[in-house]
């Protein structure tokens, strides 16, 4: 009998009587590129998060995340019934002047509608008046400037590029730092239902958007914020990549344990310290809110820029 070599490619294992290496990097990325792309799909499709003649201005940082996200929303436009315009936002936070003049580049030259807002945010949330974490303030003047732009530019959907592995981070962020069990959502409405912010990445392991950033050869802007490694979220992240090394199933079993909570089997609340026995109030700010919070990475559209 002829015998046949197996050949890993995500999940799967797939056999052909000859195989080289190239030909096995090629089936990966293929692979991958396809996985992330029904990932999309799903995730857009389960949740109900874009639909016909949506206007959606897209939070692009520079970041793996969300140029992927924009390069893919557009693409897929070719491939489905319905229709939707996009409109990248790239909230400029004003360490350097290059960043912005890069983004601007790549958005003229690949033919995007785009718009691009100069600030001094983020020096300012690392200057000596700030009395805030400088994450925590940054994220809330920017998201703040996303909306304002987003009204002006008539979308009412603002789509941010967290994937899979910023929703669980931001879930075990408010658990160990938060004392509540919360995460993102992706979907979540604003001023009445006005404004709509979207996740269409939150199915998608982060690894997959590395890969296929890179198959596109998608440029990604390079951290320059001070803060980009010095926060929580970059200790839990190192804590969940030692779990998933272990066993790649922890990811999947974690996102989905989020939305399967049994409650018979967790603790009533505590009484709050003083109050006479009352149950305690949930904090008022979950981490992950709308994006940004105290403990999460500085990035608008929860692309870090790295």
């Amino acid at each position: 009998m002829e015998r046949l070599f197996p050949a890993v490619i995500g999940d799967k294992i797939w056999y052909s009587k000859k195989i080289t290496s190239k030909q096995e990097s090629g089936w990966i990325m293929a692979f991958v590129d396809r996985e992330v792309r029904r990932l999309l799909g799903k995730g857009i499709h389960h949740y109900g998060l874009i639909e016909n003649g949506d206007r959606i201005a897209v939070a692009v940082s520079g970041g793996k995340d969300s140029m992927l996200l924009l390069w893919l929303l557009r693409e897929r436009l070719a491939r489905i019934p319905i229709r939707y315009e996009l409109v990248a936002v790239h909230v400029d936070p004003g360490f350097d002047t290059e960043s912005a003049d890069r983004m601007e580049e790549f958005f003229t030259r690949e033919g995007f509608c785009y718009e691009i807002l100069r600030t001094d945010y983020g020096v300012r949330a690392h200057g000596p008046e700030n009395r805030e974490s400088p994450c925590f303030l940054c994220a809330r003047l920017r998201r703040s400037a996303l909306f304002r732009k987003a009204r002006e530019l008539g979308c009412r959907k603002i789509a941010l590029g967290h994937n899979q592995d910023d929703m669980i981070e931001t879930f075990f962020i408010n658990i160990c730092y938060g004392a509540q069990v919360a995460a993102m959502v992706p979907r979540q409405e604003f001023f009445g239902g006005e404004i709509t912010v979207i996740r269409p990445l939150a199915l998608v392991p982060e690894r997959n958007i590395l890969r296929m950033g890179a198959n596109l050869g998608l440029p990604v802007l390079q951290a320059n914020c001070p803060s980009s490694d010095k926060n929580k979220r970059a200790e839990i992240r190192t804590l969940m990549e030692t779990l998933f090394r272990k066993n790649p199933k922890v990811r999947g079993n974690i996102y989905r344990a989020m939305s399967n909570v049994n409650l018979e089997y967790l603790p009533p609340p505590l009484p709050v310290r003083g109050s006479g026995g009352g149950v305690p109030p949930l904090p008022s700010r979950p981490a992950g809110f709308a994006g940004g919070a105290e403990e999460t990475s500085p990035r608008v559209g929860g692309a870090k820029a790295k």
